[in-house]
């Protein structure tokens, strides 16, 4: 929808002036500024640490030695030698490059003639046009180069067809003679037309000629598995960084002081891992302790994967392994694990703009509009979030659909900057700020998007899940530099708007509290776009947006705030975030072309469900028909609150199985069914009469230990005008069941069960309230 500016009286509580350019931002906070990453350089590296006082790897200098000098810009290296540097790397990418495609040169100049010996003193006459000529020498040069040293085979010129040596015995052609051969070569490959073909038939022939001609080039070019769709668009190449550090460097980097040192510092380190499984050839080994197992336990199995180094907080016993050339003993191994990946990998979020994204709910969605509006303004975006992995563009990464830990979060920044990356968006999650996994990552902005109770069971209480989560803006500490992001209609909004230094720039978004800088005006809600006006600082906004419900407009308002606070043209705002139609998981509509609505998404807290069941509500459907379930070894104060949701704001709702790991599926049954008073031995008492009578809210209540009967089940019940709802899960592709993790896609399943009710309806069978029982078989 095209972009609407209208004209807004000034802020009476948040009085602004505008500069002279209609699109740049002054705030009317104190000492707010446009957003310096927009018009500065990066950020440099940081100095590197100073030598650890411990004596027993590196002695304390002695007190009678120089003072030192004071730092340069140039780090002690002129302009001349940097300019030398960089040729030597340059050449030697270069070198490596050939090595690497070197069958394909030799391939490429196998045909060509050797070049002769006194190849400079050939004419421009003798090879055509002089930069043509100049090219041609030069690959004559080279293949000589080759032939010399025994990659190629000798081509020695040709006369006529005729090698250069046989040639020299042979006569000078006579003039007539040499036309002759000129005729000859002329005539070859040409066909004879018969005489007796009228004139229509040559064109005819010259056409077939030529449409087979181009049949088979392009046989021969889908030979090479062309997608002639996708044909003339190119796609970045990403290119791996390789790292290498001997152990002294990364300690001393990494400001890691040891308790004791063994074996050789000098090792050198080619990776860093904690978990024994991925350890390769040049790692080292940090033997970090867990919740349910000890790193030290899997020093072996490191050993053999080609360890070089162990980084442990126990004393072990190196001499016995393989490749283990050094031990370093610290007192706490998770502690310092972050630090040595920061510094092994170059503090990689010191050279991008990072934007990290805290809450219970919607930060997925952010990156997503957030990386969107990066991109329309011109920027190479990453994305670090539990869906994807994006190094920018459209550059996806293998992903396990959950955040990457400590030390891959650092290797995949470092990706990042390799590749020309220029700012990062990261779903801070609460698991990683409370492990310290973002503790040696350099924020920008921080944006808070919303607090429910979840992940009480890693926690604890949720004044320590309020607290984790506020680590992030307790680092926005630089009012030139940082910004806070904060969604004003959350009542924990002044708590994290308290956190780290009250003079950095807040900007504040909202639906109800009008006072925010960022909110709503109006919005139009519809089973297939948003619609909503967004009064801003600047101007007033409209946006169309493919993401759907009330709950989307938040994150809408979000990703409109951070693009505010970075003086964001407007422009670029509403077209990066109506570029983004959906996110996977996210109340993602699956369309088999039926006459009823199915959406799957990863509502998995008693908030989200309740604001997605709201939202679909809103949209007035017949009857909405919900499939949840809980996970298992969790917080399981919840269970009983999530049925209560389901079945006060669903017709019908399917209780069943949602990763029940090493917990008994039917015990997590028992705890939902509380929420409506009953206990599994009422439910089962209900199945012996094959009745299962309503609630006392006249709505229906089924269940299934089995995932995929619940879901297929409630797929069948679904009528024109209802609305199939199955939330748990979302994006992710896996079913966790004891030790075992099974391919499962709620999408596939319901495309699948989508398939099944068609032919049942075609049938003639009536399924409006078909029984878990009779979906078994399917």
């Amino acid at each position: 929808m095209a972009l609407t500016f209208l004209s807004v009286p000034p802020f009476s509580p948040l009085p602004i002036s505008l500069s002279s350019h209609p699109l740049s931002l002054k705030s009317h906070f104190p000492q707010f500024k446009p957003f310096p990453f927009l018009s500065l350089p990066f950020r440099t590296l940081r100095n590197p640490a100073a030598i650890a006082p411990d004596g027993k790897f590196y002695p304390t200098p002695a007190d009678d030695d120089p003072p030192e000098a004071a730092e340069d810009s140039m780090h002690g290296v002129s302009k001349f030698q940097q300019i030398k540097r960089q040729a030597a790397r340059a050449r030697k990418l270069q070198e490596e490059q050939f090595k690497k495609d070197q069958s394909i040169f030799l391939n490429a100049i196998a045909d060509v003639e050797d070049a002769p010996d006194n190849i400079g003193s050939v004419t421009s006459d003798d090879s055509g046009d002089d930069l043509f000529g100049e090219i041609d020498k030069a690959i004559a040069l080279k293949r000589k180069e080759f032939v010399k040293q025994g990659l190629l085979k000798p081509n020695p010129k040709k006369v006529m067809g005729i090698p250069a040596e046989i040639a020299e015995g042979i006569e000078e052609l006579e003039p007539e003679e040499v036309v002759d051969l000129e005729e000859i070569s002329e005539l070859q490959g040409l066909t004879v037309i018969p005489e007796d073909l009228d004139e229509e038939k040559p064109e005819k022939f010259e056409n077939e000629v030529s449409d087979d001609l181009r049949n088979r080039e392009l046989d021969n070019l889908s030979s090479f598995g062309i997608d002639f769709d996708s044909f003339g668009k190119t796609k970045a190449r990403i290119v791996e960084p390789k790292f290498r550090m001997t152990l002294a460097e990364l300690l001393d980097e990494s400001k890691v002081v040891p308790l004791s040192v063994y074996g050789n510092l000098e090792v050198e380190i080619t990776g860093i891992q904690h978990d024994s499984r991925v350890v390769e050839a040049g790692d080292l080994f940090v033997c970090c302790v867990g919740r349910k197992t000890d790193g030290h336990l899997y020093l072996s199995e490191a050993d053999k994967r080609g360890a070089v180094a162990v980084v442990a907080s126990k004393e072990v016993d190196i001499e016995e392994t393989l490749g283990c050339k050094a031990l370093v003993i610290v007192e706490d191994t998770n502690s310092v694990l972050p630090a040595l990946a920061a510094a092994f990998y170059r503090y990689p979020s010191t050279n991008m703009s990072v934007i990290g994204i805290t809450g219970t709910d919607g930060k997925t969605t952010t990156a997503y509009l957030i990386k969107s509006m990066y991109e329309a303004m011109g920027l190479r975006t990453g994305m670090l979030s539990t869906v994807a992995y994006y190094v920018h563009g459209d550059n996806k990464l293998e992903s396990p659909n959950t955040l990457p830990d400590v030390v891959l979060v650092q290797k995949l920044m470092a990706k990042m900057v390799h590749n020309g990356t220029e700012a990062v968006v990261m779903d801070a999650s609460s698991h990683g700020l409370a492990l310290g996994g973002c503790s040696e990552l350099d924020f920008d902005i921080a944006v808070f998007t919303n607090l429910r109770r979840e992940h009480l069971d890693f926690h604890g209480l949720e004044e320590d899940y309020r607290d984790t989560k506020t680590k992030l803006f307790s680092r926005m500490v630089d009012p030139e530099r940082h910004r806070k992001i904060v969604n004003i209609d959350d009542p924990e909004a002044a708590f994290f708007i308290a956190q780290g230094n009250p003079d950095v720039p807040v900007v504040t978004f909202a639906m109800e509290n009008k006072n925010a800088d960022i909110h709503s005006l109006k919005f139009e809600l519809s089973l297939f776009e948003t619609q909503v006006l967004v009064n801003t600082p600047q101007g007033i906004l409209e946006i169309s947006s493919g993401l759907l419900g009330r709950h989307n407009i938040y994150n809408i308002l979000a990703a409109v705030a951070v693009g505010i606070a970075v003086g964001a043209p407007l422009e670029d705002i509403v077209r990066g975030i109506e570029e983004v139609d959906a996110v996977p998981g996210r109340c993602e509509l699956i369309d088999e072309e039926q006459a009823f609505g199915v959406v799957v998404d990863h509502a998995h807290t008693p908030g989200a469900l309740s604001r997605l069941l709201d939202f679909l509500r809103e949209l007035g459907p017949k009857r909405i028909i919900t499939v949840i379930g809980c996970a298992g070894e969790s917080d399981r104060g919840k269970r009983p609150m999530m049925t209560k949701i389901a079945t006060d704001k669903s017709d019908v709702t399917m209780l069943t199985a949602d990763n029940p790991k090493n917990e008994d599926p039917l015990d997590i049954l028992d705890d939902m069914l509380a929420g409506v008073g009953w206990t599994m031995q009422d439910y089962l008492k209900h199945g012996e009469n094959d009745y299962y009578p309503p609630l006392p809210n006249g709505h229906r209540l089924f269940l299934h230990d089995i995932r995929r009967v619940a879901v297929r089940a409630a797929v069948a019940m679904g009528e024109e005008g209802d609305m199939v709802v199955v939330a748990g899960k979302g994006h992710e592709t896996y079913q966790i069941e004891g030790d075992k993790k099974e391919f499962f896609d709620d999408r596939e399943e319901c495309r699948e069960a989508l398939q099944y009710v068609d032919e049942l309806h075609q049938a003639g069978i009536d399924t409006s309230y078909l029984k878990v029982t009779d979906t078994q078989e399917c």
